[in-house]
């Protein structure tokens, strides 16, 4: 009886390791935009959000897998499960359709955000356009604003003509330069990277305070992945969190230029 209780046992025992296996995955397949976001996401070097995610993955000991993609292709991936996740995101209730935010009730879960943001708008100097906080003026000839990005919806909601036709920063603030706009919608430090770094808007172009927008931003998992691996994307947000308030995150931030 000993020996047959231990062979049953050990029986037991291997057909239980595949779905221990799959417990953890081997490896989490992420997407992020391929073009520049300064200081986030870089072409030429990591950017933030990179760095974070090497972070998060020898934190996790899980390899992260990452994809540069154009930002509506890497989107539709994670949607359709093609790939576990993206980053880095910003909140919209219809982008729930797309994957798991990590929440806290029925909000988003901002102590598990990878970092803050904002969107400023930005014209020739000495132009005419105003934002008051509330309210455009004076934008007849539209606002130009990134493909994709969520502040292309508050635009519209404010009763502006909007130019999203274009991702990259630098070929949105030509658009001021020729007049084919009259302002520009850009996340805040990747505009005023882009002015500092280009002759050809330095003296030219001005932000408009206050900011259009201040908003968290996220790392978000697929809907499959979630549903497979849910105490794994629990320690994928955590391990998010614990490294932005981490000594060294906040070192590379402070250096990083």
């Amino acid at each position: 009886m000993p020996k047959l209780f231990c062979l049953a046992s050990l029986m037991v025992a291997i057909t239980a390791m595949p779905v221990m296996a799959a417990d953890k995955p081997a490896a989490i397949k992420l997407c992020t935009e391929n073009e520049d976001s300064f200081p986030w996401l870089l072409k030429s070097r990591p950017g933030l959000s990179i760095i974070m995610m090497q972070m998060v993955e020898k934190r996790l000991g899980i390899k992260l897998d990452i994809q540069p993609l154009p930002w509506k292709r890497c989107m539709e991936d994670v949607k359709q499960g093609n790939l576990d996740g993206l980053f880095k995101i910003s909140f919209k209730a219809d982008r729930m359709d797309m994957g798991h935010y990590p929440m806290a009730g029925d909000k988003p879960d901002n102590s598990k955000r990878m970092l803050d943001d904002s969107y400023s708008l930005y014209r020739l100097k000495g132009g005419t356009v105003e934002w008051d906080g509330k309210t455009i003026k004076h934008a007849d000839a539209g606002i130009g604003a990134q493909s994709g990005f969520s502040i292309v919806d508050q635009l519209k909601g404010m009763g502006v003509k909007v130019d999203d036709g274009t991702r990259v920063a630098d070929d949105n603030l030509r658009k001021v330069l020729t007049g084919r706009v009259a302002a520009v919608a850009l996340q805040t430090q990747e505009g005023d990277a882009s002015i500092a770094d280009r002759p050809e808007f330095a003296g030219k172009i001005e932000r408009v305070g206050p900011a259009l927008a201040e908003k968290p931003y996220f790392l978000m998992l697929s809907k499959p992945f979630v549903a497979k691996y849910g105490d794994t994307a629990k320690q994928v947000w955590d391990a998010v969190a614990a490294v932005r308030e981490s000594p060294e995150y906040k070192k590379q931030m402070q250096q990083f230029k």
